[in-house]
């Protein structure tokens, strides 16, 4: 990755990667008390919101595993599940994997205007590859830090 958003998706992905790699797949299910979500929803969620931005809306091919939808789209929440989510390890390497199809598909077209223009649920409006890269820093940022809370608080159960 050469340029500067590219750059700082692929840092922070890896930063969620590399923290939540030694956390057990029965911990990433709690869910702390007060809260709606767990260390894997948020994973999974990065990963299907991913999915939209940086390929779904930048006309590339997407690679949602079957039940993701179900699972992770905005709104959804682990005690509406009535399918067998991915394991930790499982999500580890879609997340991988993507960021590694970002690199290899995006990162020459991060000018490209994208057809049609999206209009976020907030109103902004973005037209390029880069402007849709550039708001995933943001969504996995916010994201990573949610999950850096609730193993805070799961760490503080024992």
């Amino acid at each position: 990755m050469s340029n500067f958003v590219t750059d700082q998706l692929g840092f922070v992905r890896h930063q969620t990667v590399d923290y939540v790699r030694n956390i057990n797949d029965s911990a990433s299910e709690i869910i702390p008390t007060g809260l709606k979500n767990n260390i894997k929803w948020n994973l999974g969620h990065m990963y299907v919101i991913h999915e939209k931005f940086a390929f779904q809306l930048t006309g590339e091919e997407t690679k949602n595993p079957g039940n993701f939808s179900n699972l992770f789209d905005p709104g959804t929440k682990p005690s509406d599940w009535n399918i067998e989510p991915p394991t930790l390890s499982q999500l580890i390497n879609l997340l991988t994997e993507q960021i590694e199809r970002v690199e290899s598909i995006l990162s020459n077209k991060l000018k490209e205007e994208i057809n049609p223009h999206y209009k976020s649920s907030k109103g902004l409006i973005f037209t390029n590859v880069e402007q849709l890269l550039g708001f995933l820093i943001y969504h996995e940022a916010m994201h990573f830090a949610t999950i850096k809370n609730i193993k805070s608080i799961i760490n503080s159960y024992v």
